[in-house]
């Protein structure tokens, strides 16, 4: 197997963003006089990644996976810069938004461009390999976003992506060799934009609501109401849409509907261990942020192990469905040993709940994108891809928003204490067991070892 060079210095920047902003919160919100709404930072990246990987993909369809991966680079780099400079907390989201434009797009596209390389079993071990750059990633974020902050200027997490970013649109320019692309189209612009709609009300709707409004007040039914109206909305208009971004076609598949809330459901999750527990280390344990980053890593190295080994699990044997499984119960067990911290909780007593949770996350990964490819047509891959990131951003954006308003709802005092984290905490377990039911419902059928799709090429 080669491994991609262009696509593994995109995807380390977009993994790395991800996670370096988590040990820097508290300091952001210090220096910018944000409270509660500190977690606009990562909601606002996570929500327009929602709707980018949505459009992403059907522009990778259309217009060829290379050209839409190097604009979504410059997308990223520039909403970095105007990151870096922010001097409020409404234009530090505002320019965060736009770097999740192109953090989303690039997650996404480089999952699809590994639809067209190989099988559905070589592709498992392409995928696998990728993972181990995006470990890389993973870990070094906690860990930068600690050391800048404390050493140096929270700043510095959105100004080291320039230089990443640079180097990555090179080697995308000179290396990569794909396809070209189906064809000529139209792009469903009516659809992203309810869709847009719809997932901003919702975030809207669990954030204020509780926190900033009384859920009964006009403030927080508007965003609700409005929600339903426009998913209502986007659904019809992708059902009359001549090409639409969300072929609703897809959703006749069992397998790919189920891998896809389970995609949903594993992120929003995750946003709980990797958001909020480095923020009850700084606030609870009064740790530094760089200490809050180490704390991190097992979580992260728990998460890239579990999709590297599951990865080469299946595309040796071809068989996934036990992996979801047990990562449900995993995550379930250990979020809520989890729970149980205090300020007095030891350092092994909550590394450990930390790993598994990982490792059980770990096991969705790959089996969400694997199944979720196999069960569409190769013509449909980024498309189909798109929408399964859709769902895994959309997870990651409704968990930081609804985690965010979960623990603003359980502070009495001026900084969370360790009972709201435990709400935080104990709040993940009922999703973990609908990803469960969920996951004992997958077909059983091995994915094949040979596959009719053509593969790409590629010059590393």
């Amino acid at each position: 197997m080669m491994l991609v060079i262009p696509l593994m210095l995109a995807l380390f920047m977009a993994n790395l963003d991800q996670t370096i902003v988590a040990t820097a919160l508290p300091g952001i919100g210090a220096d910018l006089g944000a409270g509660a709404d500190i977690s606009w930072i990562a909601t606002a990246y996570l929500l327009t990644g929602s709707v980018s990987t949505l459009l992403s993909g059907r522009l990778g369809d259309l217009y060829g996976r290379k050209k839409v991966l190097q604009l979504a680079v410059v997308v990223f780099l520039v909403g970095s810069l105007l990151s870096g400079v922010a001097r409020t907390l409404p234009l530090l989201a505002a320019s965060r938004a736009l770097q999740g434009v192109g953090g989303g797009a690039i997650t996404s596209l480089v999952m699809a461009i590994t639809g067209d390389l190989a099988s559905p079993r070589r592709r498992a071990r392409l995928q696998a390999a990728l993972g181990a750059v995006a470990a890389a990633a993973l870990i070094a974020g906690p860990l930068c976003g600690g050391a800048f902050s404390d050493g140096l200027s929270w700043r510095w997490i959105f100004y080291v992506n320039l230089p990443i970013g640079a180097l990555a649109l090179v080697a995308v320019a000179a290396k990569l060799r794909l396809p070209g692309p189906a064809g000529e189209g139209r792009v469903d612009v009516l659809g992203a934009v309810t869709v847009t709609v719809f997932t901003t009300s919702v975030v809207l709707f669990t954030t204020w609501g509780g926190h900033d409004h009384p859920w009964s007040s006009p403030a927080v039914l508007a965003p609700a109401g409005l929600a339903v109206v426009s998913l209502g909305g986007y659904l019809l208009v992708e059902h009359r849409a001549a090409e639409p971004i969300t072929p609703l076609h897809l959703f006749r598949s069992t397998d790919f509907s189920l891998v896809a809330v389970q995609f949903l459901l594993a992120s929003l999750v995750l946003m709980a261990g990797m958001l909020y527990a480095p923020m009850f280390l700084q606030t609870v344990q009064h740790t530094s942020a760089f200490t809050a980053g180490l704390y991190v890593i097992p979580l992260l190295l728990g998460l890239v192990a579990a999709a590297v080994l599951s990865g080469l699990l299946i595309g040796r044997t071809g068989r996934y469905k036990p992996y979801p499984v047990v990562g449900a119960v995993l995550v379930a067990a250990s979020m809520t040993v989890l729970g149980h911290a205090d300020r007095n909780t030891g350092a092994v007593a909550l590394i450990v709940p930390l790993a598994v949770t990982g490792i059980g996350i770990g096991f969705f990964v790959q089996v969400c994108i694997l199944v979720g490819q196999f069960s569409v047509a190769h013509d449909h891959i980024g498309t189909a891809t798109g929408v399964l990131n859709f769902f895994r951003s959309l997870g990651g954006a409704f968990g930081a928003a609804l985690f965010g308003a979960i623990l603003a709802a359980g502070t009495h005092g001026p900084v969370p204490d360790a009972a709201a984290f435990r709400s935080v905490f104990a709040w993940t377990v009922p999703f973990m067991a609908l990803a469960l039911a969920l996951a004992l419902l997958l077909g059983k059928q091995p994915l094949p070892e040979a596959s009719v799709q053509q593969p790409g090429q590629f010059d590393t």
